[in-house]
């Protein structure tokens, strides 16, 4: 037995109705769909799915090798690009 716990929520029209057209189409219960959705969704947020961590290695690498260029080929200009990276961070989450 699988051990479950019912949650009855309320989504809008819009919503249901997509939900109806996904079961039309692939012939899964709203249970199934919405289950699915919610675990892609959690997985998102938690940024553990397949895509989020390509994006993160992705973005990590390019400013990695950018980070490495301007060392080397503009060492005058990397710690003022630092400084400001670092100001505008700073900037961003104390607006937030």
């Amino acid at each position: 037995m699988v051990d479950e716990v019912r949650i009855t929520v309320r989504i809008p029209r819009e919503l249901a109705k997509g939900v109806e057209k996904v079961q039309a189409a692939r012939g899964l219960t709203p249970s199934i769909i919405l289950r699915n959705a919610l675990t892609l969704y959690l997985a998102t947020i938690d940024g553990s799915t397949e895509t989020e961590r390509r994006r993160q290695f992705s973005s990590e690498y390019l400013f990695l090798g950018i980070d490495l260029l301007i060392q080397r080929q503009f060492p005058d200009a990397h710690q003022a690009l630092m400084a400001e990276a670092d100001r505008r961070v700073e900037a961003l989450y104390a607006a937030s």
